[in-house]
C-alpha cells in the first residue's frame, strides 16, 4: 500500500510482542519489559519462600518511594483497580457516613456505586464532561456539610483530564481537616507526581497494569497512618472479608519483616513482576519518571494537534500526561478510523464516557513506552495515526507530525532511561 510501516513484529527492538504482533497504545494495559514478563510468566514458588518473601517485602519498600510516602503503609493485593474502591469504602465508611465524590466522569460513578454497595452515602459533586473539579465547587461543598472521606481521581481514564490533587487536598485540609483524602491513581501513579506526605494523602490506589508496568491482577493501595487509625477505631464492623485492611495489615507488616505470614495467597509471580518494574523505575529515579511521562505527553499532543485534532480536556491544562483523549475529525468516525489503525500495527481504545463515548478515541503513553524512547513505540503510533487520518481523506501534510514530535522531545525522543 501507499503508506509505508513496518509490521511491528519484525522490530528488533519491540516488546515480546501481543499475541497478533500488534502494539498495545490504550490506556492501560500498556506494553510491559520484557525482564517483567519473563519473571511473571516463570514457575511460581511458594508464597512463604525465603526468596520471595525476601522479594515481597523489598518491594513494599520500593513502593514508598514510588508514592514518595516515608510512613504509609503500602498493600498489594490479588485483584485489579476497581479492589481499590472496595479497599477504600469498606475500611474507611462505615454505614451512613458521608462520602463526597468530586466526579469527572466514568470512573467517579462507579466509585460512587462501590460507596453505596457498603451502605456508605454519597453526595455527588458533578463536573461537565472534559473539566477537572472546579476548587470553588469543591469549597463550597465542604463548607455545606461535613464528610468522613473525600474522593478525588487524579486521571479519569474516560476523558483523559487531570486533577489538580494538591491544590484540591489543600481545600480539604483547611475547611475538613478531618476528612479523609482518598485518592483514585488508576492512570495515574507512577506517571503523574503524587507526594503522598506532602500534600496529606490518606488512600491513594492503582492497578498493576497501568504505569506500574506489570500485567493486570494486583491492586495496590497506601494508607496514612490517620487511615489505619480509623480502620482500627471503628464502631462498626468492616462489610467485607477479603478487602479488610486489619486482615491484611499484619501480612504486609510481616512481609516487610521478612516474616512468612498467611491470610490469603498472594498473586506471586505478579508480585515478583512488580518487584522487577519498581526496581527498573526507582533506578531511573521518581523525578526523571515524571519527566519523561510529562514530556511524552506534550510531545504527541503537540503532534496530535498538528493533524488538526482537539483533545476531550476542555483546557489544555487540564490534560492528563498518561493519556490522551481525542476528538474524532468532523466526518470521521471510529469505525472508519479505528481499524486502519490497527491495520497498521497498532492498537487505541475507543471512547469510553457515557455522553461522548463515540466521539472520541484514547492513546496511552505510560511506563514502558516512554521510558524507553528507543523502541519508538510513540513514533510508530503518530504514523500510524497519520497514515489512518489520511487515508480517511484527512488533508495533512505528511510527516509534519512526527516533525513536531521529534523536535519537541528535543533528543530525548530516542534514547532509552532503562
Amino acid at each position: 500500500g501507499p503508506h509505508k510501516y513496518r509490521p511491528p513484529f519484525t522490530w528488533k527492538n519491540a516488546t515480546m510482542p501481543q499475541t497478533d504482533g500488534k502494539l498495545l497504545m490504550i490506556p492501560g494495559p500498556c506494553e510491559f519489559h520484557e525482564d517483567v514478563l519473563k519473571i511473571v510468566g516463570s514457575a511460581s514458588p511458594s508464597h512463604v519462600a525465603p526468596s520471595f518473601i525476601e522479594e515481597f517485602g523489598a518491594t513494599l519498600g520500593m513502593l514508598r518511594k514510588v508514592f514518595l510516602t516515608a510512613t504509609g503503609q503500602p498493600f498489594v493485593i490479588a485483584g485489579s483497580g476497581s479492589l481499590g474502591w472496595d479497599f477504600v469504602s469498606a475500611n474507611l465508611l462505615e454505614p451512613g457516613e458521608k462520602a463526597l465524590v468530586c466526579n469527572t466522569g466514568y470512573f467517579s460513578d462507579s466509585w460512587a456505586t462501590c460507596i453505596k454497595a457498603y451502605r456508605g452515602q454519597v453526595v455527588n459533586l458533578q463536573m461537565p464532561v472534559g473539566d477537572c473539579v472546579d476548587p470553588a465547587m469543591l469549597e463550597a461543598a465542604l463548607k455545606k456539610e461535613k464528610y468522613k472521606i473525600i474522593c478525588l481521581t487524579q486521571v479519569d481514564t474516560s476523558t483523559g483530564v487531570k486533577n489538580d490533587i494538591k491544590g484540591l487536598a489543600a481545600i480539604c485540609k483547611k475547611i475538613q481537616p478531618d476528612a479523609l483524602i482518598t485518592v483514585d491513581g488508576v492512570c495515574a501513579f507512577a506517571a503523574e507526581e503524587l507526594c503522598f506526605d506532602d500534600w496529606g494523602v490518606d488512600a491513594a490506589l492503582t492497578g498493576s497494569q497501568k504505569a506500574l508496568g506489570v500485567p493486570p491482577g494486583l491492586m495496590v493501595c497506601v494508607m496514612s497512618q490517620k487511615a489505619l487509625r480509623v480502620v482500627k477505631n471503628r464502631s462498626e464492623p468492616i462489610l467485607s472479608y477479603f478487602a479488610n485492611a486489619l486482615h491484611w495489615l499484619p501480612i504486609m507488616q510481616a512481609y516487610e519483616e521478612r516474616k512468612a505470614s498467611y491470610f490469603a495467597t498472594p498473586a506471586v509471580t505478579l508480585v515478583r513482576g512488580l518487584y522487577v518494574a519498581c526496581k527498573k523505575m526507582l533506578d531511573i529515579g521518581m523525578d526523571k519518571v515524571f519527566d519523561l511521562h510529562l514530556k511524552n505527553s506534550l510531545a504527541f499532543k503537540a503532534a496530535m494537534y498538528s493533524m488538526g485534532l482537539t483533545l476531550v480536556a476542555n483546557e489544555k491544562k487540564w490534560a492528563a500526561n498518561t493519556l490522551s483523549a481525542m476528538k474524532f475529525p468532523k466526518g470521521v468516525s471510529k469505525e472508519e478510523l479505528l481499524p486502519k489503525i490497527t491495520k497498521r500495527g497498532v492498537i487505541v481504545a475507543g471512547g469510553l464516557h457515557k455522553k461522548i463515548k463515540t466521539t472520541y478515541f484514547r492513546v496511552g503513553h505510560m511506563g514502558l513506552s516512554v521510558l524507553d524512547g528507543k523502541r519508538q513505540h510513540l513514533v510508530t503510533v503518530i504514523e500510524a495515526i497519520e497514515g489512518a487520518l489520511i487515508e480517511c481523506g484527512v488533508k495533512i501534510e505528511k510527516g509534519k507530525a512526527l516533525t513536531i514530535f521529534k523536535a519537541a522531545m528535543g533528543g530525548y525522543s530516542l534514547k532509552s532511561s532503562l
